[in-house]
């Protein structure tokens, strides 16, 4: 299995519009933060997030189909690209049978999100639910509730299983993803947007097996009240236990070596993931190309 992290910076992405500060003019390109977003792309081609910068994601990281779309949540730096997917999910609703391309013909391309969300995106992207003439002029999608799959019941997908895992991002209902393969070399587990994980989830993260990278909301080293600081993140990994720890969702308030410092200044706290980090593991700043692999 094969993720790389599209984008790992705030709603704000970085640099921040009009702002001066040395971070985002910075020249380090690991300080370049795209709004949160991941694509999988072996065994299977699955997008997480379609946030406002999907479209210079996809043609980044040259996606050229996709399976399925999995979405955390309704917040607009996590969803307002949703409509870039039209290019995709035409391709998915040819019918193979049928050598001319027939865009009536199957469903779309599946979006897997929670039910607070998908109120969210009936209300904000009306117009794809309402019958059109037109052909090409809005994606063709069919939605499915998250809340369908379970560690007893896991979504699959092209040789993935993927588990939702229930995450509180302030008000707002989040779901994180456990992807895993046939290889039984580990998990990817990726958790953005979440300011607290209930214990229900946290056995569900603990019991799932091995989990070789944890992707992990970690907005800046102050607290916030809708996402994890620094120390939360790591106090929530050392639950965790996995091999590789990756911060994601960053905000601009320090240089990506900076958190790295952060982080190394702060691993006493923490005698897991320290015992790990000594035995080949790692807590790291995440940044945008960065290929995650099991």
């Amino acid at each position: 299995m094969k993720m790389v992290l599209m984008g790992t910076g705030t709603s704000h992405g970085v640099p921040v519009i009009g702002c001066d500060c040395e971070v985002c003019k910075s020249s380090d390109q690991r300080d370049k933060r795209k709004r949160c977003s991941a694509y999988i792309f072996s065994p299977a081609n699955i997008v997480i997030d379609t946030g406002p910068e999907f479209r210079m994601q996809a043609l980044d990281f040259k996606i050229k189909s996709l399976d399925a779309v999995l979405i955390t949540h309704g917040h607009a730096d996590h969803l307002n690209g949703l409509d870039d997917l039209r290019v995709f999910s035409h391709t998915k609703s040819v019918d193979p049978s049928n050598k001319k391309t027939n865009e009536t013909a199957g469903p779309g391309l599946p979006i897997y999100t929670n039910a607070q969300t998908l109120a969210t995106i009936r209300k904000s992207f009306s117009y794809i639910f309402t019958p059109v003439v037109e052909g090409g002029s809005k994606p063709k999608l069919f939605f499915v509730d998250a809340a369908e799959y379970s560690q007893k019941n896991p979504l699959k997908i092209k040789g993935l299983e993927i588990v939702p895992v229930p995450l509180t991002h302030g008000s707002t209902e989040a779901t994180g993803w456990i992807l895993k393969d046939s290889t039984d070399k580990g998990c990817i587990a990726y958790l953005t947007d979440c300011n607290s994980i209930s214990d229900s989830s946290f056995d569900l993260l603990c019991s799932i097996g091995k989990i070789e990278h944890l992707v992990i909301d970690a907005l800046r080293e102050n607290p916030h009240s809708t996402h994890f600081s620094f120390l939360e993140a790591m106090s929530a990994a050392e639950k965790i236990g996995p091999r590789h720890t990756w911060f994601t969702h960053l905000t601009h308030n320090m240089f990506h070596t900076d958190v790295q410092s952060y982080i190394d200044r702060n691993i006493e706290k923490f005698p897991l993931l320290k015992k790990i980090c000594e035995e080949g593991g790692s807590v790291r700043p995440g940044y945008d190309g960065l290929v995650l692999e099991n």
